[in-house]
């Protein structure tokens, strides 16, 4: 009897001291197969890219939220290794379910997302997101990179550059924060909104092509420290989805090309028609839209079918082919969805974190 509570105590602990080994071995096997397991489950964000797909092929709609608004259209192409930038006259008329509409009108009423997609409907492109922000934030999403050197030889003419002082040295550098003002004052001096657009145009290339090295690093740290100014439909995932494909673009010396979309000025360069070779040529330079059976309807001259939008800057702009004896139809804007929306005001709802 002495024996058998001994006997039973001494089973007891040497059937914890086997037990509690084995039990802790099976807890640290599931802790570390977690561990393991974990970042497969993580979206490979960041991860240099071995080979590009379509997912490195974005398409931005980007308005410069000046006192006159400024429009372009980027296309970071991994595939075919190549950046375009295609600026877009802000008198643009594309097409609203109310009628036509300025491209202005829309984003002063509605903002960049209607804007962005009313220019996709209207060109029959895809665009993947959009983005505004103000002159102040671009210089802080700029993140200290140097500014772009513009060679205005060919885009102004020779009296221009001597009103401008710029005879002798035609090559200006622009800071992101007043490259709009800059554009505003050569509005100014008269130069038509043809050249106007080559000019915001030739800014955008330079600034690309120059500073390519850095943009995958610099800039996308810049748009983070930016975040809460901008107005855009970008997440963090888009981010990191840019940075991956402009580390390619920069790693194969990606061409930087910049196009116009060809259209037809109005007389007095208040509106900006898209024709049936505009839809080509976009066609050519994006994405088509996902949409198979979406036919965009061409802009045509008509009368205005809604109440009038509060007046706009008279916008620059370019095209291939001028007009020449093209009616001047009224604008007829978009119906505002809200008052008035600020181009830049704010952080949006969902990005960018």
């Amino acid at each position: 009897m002495q024996n058998g509570p001994k006997a039973f105590w001494l089973s007891f602990f040497l059937t914890l001291a086997i037990l509690i080994p084995l039990l802790g071995g099976f807890v640290l096997y599931g802790l570390w197969q977690r561990s393991t397991a974990a970042p497969a489950q993580i979206a490979q964000s960041g991860v240099p890219i071995g080979s590009p797909t379509q997912e490195n092929d974005h398409t931005l709609f980007v308005a410069v939220a000046a006192e006159q608004p400024g429009f372009v259209l980027l296309r970071l192409d991994g595939v075919n290794n190549i950046i375009r930038v295609c600026p877009v006259p802000a008198a643009s008329v594309v097409s609203a379910p109310s009628g036509p509409t300025l491209l202005r009108d829309s984003y002063a009423s509605a903002g960049p997302g209607r804007a962005a997609e009313l220019l996709s409907q209207t060109l029959n492109i895809q665009i993947d997101r959009y983005l505004a922000i103000a002159p102040a934030s671009l210089a802080t999403a700029w993140n200290g990179m140097e500014p772009p050197r513009v060679n205005l030889t060919g885009l102004l003419e020779p009296q221009e550059l001597a009103a401008l002082g710029l005879s002798e040295d035609p090559v200006v550098s622009l800071a992101p924060e007043s490259a709009s003002e800059f554009l505003a004052k050569l509005e100014g001096e008269g130069v038509p909104p043809a050249r106007l657009e080559r000019i915001r145009g030739a800014v955008w290339d330079a600034a690309l092509r120059q500073q390519l090295p850095s943009l995958a690093t610099t800039l996308i740290e810049g748009l983070r420290k930016a975040s809460s100014t901008l107005l855009s439909d970008l997440t963090l995932t888009d981010l990191y989805d840019l940075q991956d494909t402009l580390n390619w673009l920069a790693r194969q010396q990606a061409q930087v090309e910049m196009e116009v979309i060809p259209g037809r000025w109005g007389e007095d360069g208040e509106r900006y028609e898209f024709t049936e070779d505009s839809i080509a040529s976009a066609g050519s330079w994006f994405v088509q839209r996902q949409q198979p059976g979406e036919s965009p309807a061409l802009a045509t001259p008509g009368p205005s079918a809604g109440a009038s939008a509060s007046p706009a800057p008279s916008p620059s702009g370019q095209t291939a082919s001028p007009a020449s004896a093209t009616p001047r139809p009224s604008a007829s804007p978009t119906p505002a969805p809200s008052p008035t929306l600020p181009p830049v005001s704010g952080a949006p709802a969902g990005a960018l974190g």
